[in-house]
């Protein structure tokens, strides 16, 4: 499996307080992870943590054009793509792990994500026969996305050259795979174990109990919980999304270049 798959974790300097509490969690639930792991970052780093090999690709790097970077220096066809403040929760299923891998590469295609979100429905995806998974119908909003999953390689590359946020990658990327005949797949339900413990730059509360149940401390005089202006935000977009189908909304934001990036990624 070494040989097939790469994990590459993306990260970057304003995050690098993540890292720590990531690879903390990372070395206890997941002790016999197969993969060679590899961090992709700004600047380099005194302590390798948890990965075999860190790529520092510069300060005045986006987000696309680090993970292009990164990918250029694997040379595995697969990578399993995980973000820094992608936290385990508890033990992986390596096996399991291993049998989606197996699929990706039989069923030939670009993404196999490992948690179903967007919600799998009959119009966001269709059931592969045989398989337990589904795949998602291209061109809908977040059928292309960076949530815990298996990638082609070369076809990741490709998608995010020309790009710059982790925004555009998701955004663009949605609706920019019309003429693919490779499939992406998702999973019925969710089979990695994570937590995205922090949202528009701040703690969510779950993810700092995760932290501290583990004891793991944690310095939320740099990091805090979001503010209350920052929720009434989130609650107000989460219902507007609610109520809108997504890929109506997502392709206005695209259409007028609507959506606030986070610079910093």
């Amino acid at each position: 499996m070494k040989e097939t798959c790469t994990i590459l974790v993306c990260s970057c300097d304003a995050y690098g307080d993540l890292l720590k509490p990531f690879s903390k969690l990372f070395l206890k639930y997941w002790r016999d992870c197969p993969f060679e792991k590899v961090l992709v970052t700004q600047s380099p780093l005194d302590d390798n943590l948890c990965f075999d090999r860190v790529i520092s690709c510069g300060i005045d790097t986006t987000w696309c054009e680090r993970l292009v970077c990164a990918l250029k220096q694997i040379s595995t066809p697969y990578v399993l793509m995980l973000c820094d403040d992608y936290y385990l929760e508890s033990s992986v299923n390596t096996s399991a792990i291993a049998k989606r891998l197996e699929q990706i590469k039989k069923l030939n295609g670009v993404n196999l994500r490992l948690i179903p979100n967007p919600k799998i429905n009959k119009a966001s995806a269709m059931p592969v026969e045989g398989e337990n998974l589904f795949e998602y119908k291209k061109n809908i909003a977040y059928s292309i996305s960076t949530l815990a999953g298996f990638w082609n390689r070369e076809f990741l590359i490709n998608l995010s050259m020309g790009k710059s946020s982790i925004w555009e990658f998701e955004r663009y990327g949605s609706f920019s795979c019309s003429d693919e005949s490779r499939p992406i797949l998702v999973t019925p339900s969710k089979e990695f174990p994570f937590l995205d413990v922090v949202h528009k730059g701040y703690w969510e509360k779950y993810g700092v109990e995760l932290c501290l149940s583990n004891g793991i401390d944690l310095d939320l005089s740099s990091r805090t919980l979001p503010p209350f202006s920052v929720k009434t935000k989130e609650f107000f977009k989460a219902l507007i999304f609610a109520i809108f189908p997504n890929t109506l909304i997502v392709k206005t934001q695209n259409a007028l270049s609507l959506g606030a990036k986070e610079k910093k990624r």
